[in-house]
């Protein structure tokens, strides 16, 4: 799907689209523009788009209001904490997202050495409008585990099917990469919980480059 998220009052807050993107002021030059690959249902997006997208086909153009409570939950004064300006890394200023004790929060006030930050959702507490189009379903089972691997490394995967297995064959550049290490055992739980698949096996294959030699001396 391509979507555009708005709050409540009308600013553009995500996108799908690098010419919205751009034209509201929140282009990032690191992130790819194009279509989303989602399973419904599976919590890839809130839950007030995520049920609109039931029963709906390919082609489909709509626009649905998300409540809070569908979105990104209600504002919870228990998240909003203080410190001091000796846990950050940098001078904090209002409106700065920090990472503080391994959480990412926003700045929200500063009173001379202490700091307000607010750890929830800068879209929590907010009714949320999102403008989306069901570009494509996709049917077969082989192309859905490559997008769903694809949606997340923004790379082709080898991926075959037999007996309700899964192999799939990472590129050699992800072996040791750490999100892809964190990554297999969620990847293979959506697959086993969505799909009508008994098993799903990661594989690495080394091969001997052209004159190689496996002879000792």
């Amino acid at each position: 799907m391509n979507y555009t998220g708005r709050s409540d009052d009308g600013t553009v807050f995500d996108t799908t689209e690098e010419e919205v993107a751009k034209e509201h002021e929140i282009y990032d030059e690191n992130v790819k523009y194009e279509p989303y690959v989602i399973i419904v249902g599976a919590g890839h997006v809130v839950d007030g788009l995520d049920e609109d997208f039931v029963g709906k086909e390919a082609g489909y153009h709509g626009t649905v209001a998300v409540p809070p409570e569908k979105g990104y939950g209600e504002h919870k004064t228990e998240l909003v904490k203080t410190y001091p300006v000796s846990s950050f890394d940098e001078k904090p200023v209002k409106g700065m997202r920090a990472m503080v004790k391994g959480q990412q929060g926003t700045v929200v006030m500063t009173i001379g050495r202490r700091v307000r930050v607010d750890f929830n959702s800068p879209m929590a507490g907010k009714t949320l409008t999102f403008d989306y189009t069901i570009e494509d379903v996709i049917d077969d089972d082989t192309q859905k585990i490559k997008s769903l691997l694809n949606s997340y490394f923004r790379m082709d995967f080898d991926v075959d099917i037999v007996d309700d297995y899964v192999s799939i064959q990472a590129p050699s550049n992800l072996w040791l990469n750490e999100s892809w290490l964190l990554s297999k055992q969620k990847m293979a739980h959506e697959i086993l919980n969505w799909m009508e698949i008994k098993g799903v096996k990661f594989f690495e294959t080394y091969m001997n480059k052209p004159g190689d030699s496996n002879e000792t001396e």
